[in-house]
């Protein structure tokens, strides 16, 4: 895991002057405070016990745009992580970056918009309260995960594993469909399927399937009464809106207060050793009558 922060400089100032002491005084402070925040959020995830090597990464780019599109296209990385805001609520990256990145990343994509009763998932490194009292989400905590017939399935319900199983909540999958379109309920409940295969040992965990006059609108009321919603990635403009944190429906609060989680599966995923393995593995370990990984998920 590399915990990497992003240091945009002028575009008059040559990239091949970091660290020499030509580089400006004010930009050279900048660089060490990015130091020091990244030393500490990867000190605090080492603290967690994770058996996953962590290093520290500071970049300095005149864009943004140019750093995510070299981190997120080939195979440097199996996945990037994106906070839309800081400690202090202030919007790190613009929406345009955010949608390339969704839309054009070659590995798995994972995007956080908080919710405003979220507490922070990395305690203060200076604060002496013991590392295992603390959590993101307490053990009545449950988690909603949007299923629906697009590419992103198999990852939705693999991080909701993860995150449910790590912190002890409860799961529930959820699939609306339109009760005019027979062929997206048929692709759905396929997905609902398959979800319901990868979260089989989750011990706490319902799934159920039914029909929606409006399947935006009843989504966007569903996800806030859950502390956390895992998404596919969208493409309808009221979940983008609320995805960005921009103006929200009249019937829905103000400030909302579920943290979202939208994941992206790249395309070729289903391509990749794990999946092949993962497919032969099922082949030779569970019946015939277990969902198949298909390329169409």
């Amino acid at each position: 895991m590399t915990i990497a922060s992003i240091v945009t400089a002028p575009s008059e100032i040559s990239l091949d002057t970091v660290g020499n002491e030509s580089f400006s005084e004010e930009m050279t402070r900048v660089i060490d405070l990015a130091r020091d925040h990244v030393a500490n959020v990867r000190d605090a995830v080492a603290d967690y016990g994770e058996d996953v090597p962590v290093s520290g990464l500071v970049i300095v780019a005149h864009t943004p745009d140019d750093v995510f599109a070299e981190c997120t296209t080939g195979e440097r990385y199996d996945a990037v992580f994106l906070a839309q805001d800081n400690e202090n609520g202030q919007q790190l990256w613009d929406e345009s970056l955010l949608n390339m990145v969704l839309e054009t990343a070659d590995c798995a994509v994972y995007l956080e918009t908080l919710g405003t009763k979220a507490d922070p998932l990395l305690p203060d490194p200076e604060d002496a309260t013991d590392r295992d009292d603390v959590s993101a989400l307490d053990t009545s905590s449950n988690i909603l995960l949007a299923v629906g017939p697009g590419p992103h399935t198999i990852l939705g319900a693999e991080t909701a594993r993860a995150l449910g199983s790590t912190y002890g909540t409860s799961i529930r999958g959820v699939h609306l469909y339109e009760s005019t379109d027979a062929e997206r309920f048929q692709q759905g409940r396929k997905a609902l399927d398959l979800t319901e295969y990868v979260l089989s040992d989750f011990p706490d965990v319902e799934c159920e399937s039914r029909a929606s006059e409006d399947v935006v609108a009843e989504l966007l009321q569903e996800i806030e009464k859950y502390d956390v919603a895992i998404l596919g990635a969208p493409t309808k403009q009221p979940l983008l809106q609320r995805l960005f944190g921009q103006s929200v429906p009249d019937e829905l609060e103000p400030q909302p207060t579920t943290s979202i989680l939208t994941v992206r599966q790249p395309s070729h995923a289903l391509s990749s050793v794990y999946y092949r393995w993962k497919r032969a593995i099922e082949r030779t370990s569970v019946g015939e009558d277990s969902p198949v990984l298909e390329d169409d998920f």
